[in-house]
């Protein structure tokens, strides 16, 4: 019985024909992602396989059907330097940061001109090179010529002079300031609250004061009051105070000037006290407040009833078991594995021998290991709704981590205050584009493989070169166009 031969399509019937007629002998076709490339190839003998085997080279180009044959960027500036026997007037210049970065902030970009007008410009491109380069002003107008933003913003001046000028007429300004900020401000969203301090280096202002910080400064310092927004994961407004005020009438008044109604304060263990929540409460200020364990808010069940019965119930975070009881306005939390790390922890230095670590002590404390009890007074929300708001002040902490690490603004050389609070709102849209990066890296679940600061660096490889006259976009290496690829950025 004969076989019956398979019958096998021509590669070539499968694509249109506007797009074969530019394959060659020695080239490839392939349909990628809805588009069509053109690659070289060759074949050499495999002496294992024992046969040719086909060597993919490099893209040749791009074919579509209204242009045609495309060459590729890498070869056309190859063919543009051919034709070219000299080369005069060769410049580089960075364009892959600052194309992305001022096409992902449009919204800070449009925010600026619509309230600082003719000064946007200059301010944004300070807050580009704080993010960029945390660079102090004296430096921008040398970062300003090195960037292809020096000419798509030909007509803005820049040097250390009129920087300086900027910032101190903008920080004069607070209530062009507030204007800005209230563009990111939507009623009715809930917002963070926290405060963090800014040790300055100037006897000159008067806002700095000695006061103690986490840090265990005493430094002078002035602090800063931070809005973070829960629904758009991103700082929205900001408040400078002198460093000898950490009242809770500080948080009352900042909720006046943002003119917030819908606001939870989210504070740290050192928070609580009877007239702090008092001044709240008076307010109707919502607020979520840890408690230091073992005070006697905090109903724990007792070692004869310590079962899971005496628990209210549980709920799943973070595909962790958590268990809750509440009494009054207090919750107490258990997560099982941290208590039996903890109770790991605290025998292990028992059995060293460790000074103040008795197993009469362990058997005291042994209710409170896993342990988190937060005040509320929000009687609407239920235990986990309290937890999960509690557990996002995570992005608090991540904003003022790059305030600090990022931009290295938690330090000032500032000589008065206008040109302090100036500096400050050049950090905030520095700030605004960082969380505007960090939330595409997490929309992308990328963040834990690139951080906003590989994203900088690795986009600031991506040049364009000039050519007697023309710009050219320089070859993007392989892990780059990766990375754009994942993130569904384009560079044009």
């Amino acid at each position: 019985m004969k076989k019956q031969k398979s019958k096998r399509k021509n590669p070539e019937s499968v694509h249109p024909s506007w797009a074969t007629q530019y394959r060659k002998p020695g080239t490839e076709l392939r349909h990628i992602n809805g588009n069509y490339y053109l690659y070289a190839i060759s074949s050499k003998y495999d002496a294992v396989l024992k046969r040719a085997k086909k060597i993919t080279g490099k893209l040749l180009g791009k074919i579509t059907e209204q242009d045609g044959f495309i060459l590729s960027s890498k070869d056309k500036l190859r063919q543009l330097a051919e034709q070219l026997p000299i080369v005069d007037n060769l410049t580089t210049k960075e364009y892959g940061t600052q194309q992305l970065v001022t096409q992902l902030a449009s919204k800070q970009i449009e925010g600026l001109e619509k309230v600082f007008g003719e000064d946007a410009k200059p301010l944004f491109l300070f807050a580009f090179f704080r993010l960029t380069e945390q660079s102090p002003i004296k430096n921008v107008p040398i970062y300003f010529m090195h960037s292809f933003l020096s000419e798509v913003w030909k007509e803005t001046t820049v040097s250390d002079k009129s920087i300086s000028q900027l910032i101190r007429r903008i920080g004069a300004n607070r209530e062009k300031i507030m204007e800005y900020q209230k563009l990111f401000i939507r009623e009715g969203e809930k917002v963070l609250l926290d405060m963090t301090h800014i040790i300055t280096c100037s006897r000159q202002i008067e806002a700095a004061k000695s006061g103690y910080n986490s840090s265990m400064s005493f430094e002078p310092q002035v602090n800063l009051m931070y809005l973070f927004s829960a629904q758009q994961h991103e700082p929205v407004y900001y408040r400078l105070l002198p460093g000898n005020i950490k009242d809770v009438k500080a948080f009352i008044l900042t909720m006046q000037e943002c003119g917030l109604k819908n606001v939870t304060l989210i504070a740290d263990k050192g928070f609580y006290s009877k007239k702090n929540i008092g001044t709240l409460d008076k307010a109707q200020l919502n607020y979520i407040i840890p408690l230091q364990r073992g005070s006697k808010l905090i109903p724990y069940p007792t070692s004869a009833t310590f079962t899971k019965k005496s628990w209210n119930g549980f709920f799943i975070f973070n595909e962790k078991v958590i268990w809750y009881k509440t009494k009054n306005k207090v919750t107490v939390y258990l997560n099982q594995e941290l208590k039996i790390a903890e109770e790991k922890d605290y025998l292990k230095r028992v059995e060293a021998g460790k000074e103040n670590y008795t197993m009469d002590s362990f058997y005291e404390k042994e209710p409170h290991f896993g342990t988190l009890a937060l005040i509320n007074n929000n009687n609407q929300k239920t235990a986990e709704d309290v937890y999960i708001q509690y557990k996002s002040r995570t992005n608090v902490e991540t904003m003022f981590d790059a305030l600090k690490n990022i931009l290295y603004a938690d330090r000032t050389y500032m000589h008065s205050d206008d040109a302090l609070n100036g500096w400050m709102f050049v950090n905030h849209v520095a700030l605004q584009c960082y969380y505007i990066i960090y939330q595409k890296l997490i929309e992308h679940k990328l963040i834990k493989k690139y951080s906003v600061t590989d994203f900088l660096k690795f986009t600031h490889r991506i040049k364009k070169i000039k050519i007697n006259g023309n710009w050219m976009l320089s070859e993007i290496t392989k892990p780059v166009q990766v990375l754009l690829e994942k993130l569904n950025l384009n560079i044009t």
